[in-house]
C-alpha cells in the first residue's frame, strides 16, 4: 500500500528537470513531430500517474488550439487571424510546460517539493517564496468556497454575487497571506541552520524513465539545432 502511494507521487527533481527541458523546447524552433512526441509523452506520464481527467482536458485544449490555428483562423477575416494567430502559436508552444505544471500541482505534495528543492540546493529565499506562494492559492480557493456557501444560503444572485465574492475575498486576502507567513516563520523556515525532513524522496521507475526520455528529446532538439540531422 505504501509502495503504491509513493509511486503516485511525481518526484519533484524529475518534474523540475522536465520543466526546464520543456521550456527549452518551447522557446526553440522544433519540428511539429517533436512537439507531438512531447505532448504524447506527457499524456502517457499523466496516465501512469492516474490523472485521467487531466489527460482528457489536455487533449481537448491542445486539439482546440490546433483546430483554431490550422482550420478556423485561415478561414477567418484578416484582422481576426492577425489578432489570434500569435496567441494560438504561443499557447501551443507553452502547452507542455502547462501540462507539467499541473501534473506537479496534482501529484507533488508541498513537503516533497520543498525537500526536492533542498536536494537540488535551491536558494533558501526561493524555497520560502515558492512554498508560501503555493500554499496561498489553496487557502484562497477554500475561502472562496466559504463565501459562495454563505451567498447561496442568503439567496444572492446576479451581479450582486460578483460583488459578494470580490469584496470579502480582497479583505481576507491580506489576512490569509499574513497567517501563512507567520506559520512559515513558526516552523523555522527562515532559520539558516541545515533543515531535516521526514519526507523520503524516491524516484519511481516511471519518473526515472521520464527523465531519460526528457534528456533524449532535449538532446535530439540540440542535435537538430546544430545541423547533425537534416530535420
Amino acid at each position: 500500500m505504501e509502495e503504491a502511494r509513493r509511486c503516485l507521487v511525481f518526484d519533484p527533481r524529475v518534474g523540475l528537470a522536465l520543466l526546464v527541458f520543456a521550456n527549452l523546447a518551447a522557446f526553440s524552433e522544433q519540428p511539429f513531430w517533436m512537439e507531438m512526441i512531447w505532448i504524447g509523452f506527457l499524456l502517457l506520464l499523466m496516465l501512469l500517474h492516474r490523472c485521467f481527467a487531466m489527460v482528457g482536458k489536455s487533449i481537448l485544449i491542445f486539439g482546440g488550439i490546433l483546430c483554431l490555428q490550422y482550420w478556423i483562423l485561415p478561414a477567418a477575416p484578416g484582422w481576426v487571424a492577425t489578432s489570434f494567430s500569435i496567441f494560438a502559436n504561443y499557447a501551443r508552444r507553452m502547452m507542455p510546460c502547462l501540462m507539467l505544471g499541473f501534473l506537479m500541482l496534482r501529484r507533488t505534495p508541498m513537503p516533497y517539493l520543498v525537500a526536492g528543492m533542498r536536494k537540488i540546493h535551491f536558494p533558501q529565499r526561493l524555497i520560502v517564496a515558492v512554498s508560501v506562494t503555493l500554499r496561498y492559492f489553496p487557502a484562497i480557493r477554500e475561502e472562496t468556497g466559504y463565501i459562495r456557501d454563505a451567498m447561496r444560503l442568503r439567496g444572492i444572485r446576479g451581479l450582486a454575487k460578483l460583488e459578494g465574492i470580490m469584496v470579502p475575498l480582497m479583505v481576507s486576502a491580506t489576512g490569509t497571506a499574513e497567517e501563512l507567513s507567520a506559520a512559515a516563520v513558526t516552523r523555522g523556515i527562515e532559520d539558516p541552520a541545515p533543515k531535516t525532513s521526514l519526507v523520503e524522496l524516491w524516484a519511481s521507475p516511471v519518473d526515472s524513465a521520464a527523465f531519460v526520455v526528457g534528456v533524449g528529446l532535449t538532446a535530439a532538439l540540440l542535435a537538430a539545432k546544430l545541423g547533425v540531422f537534416p530535420w
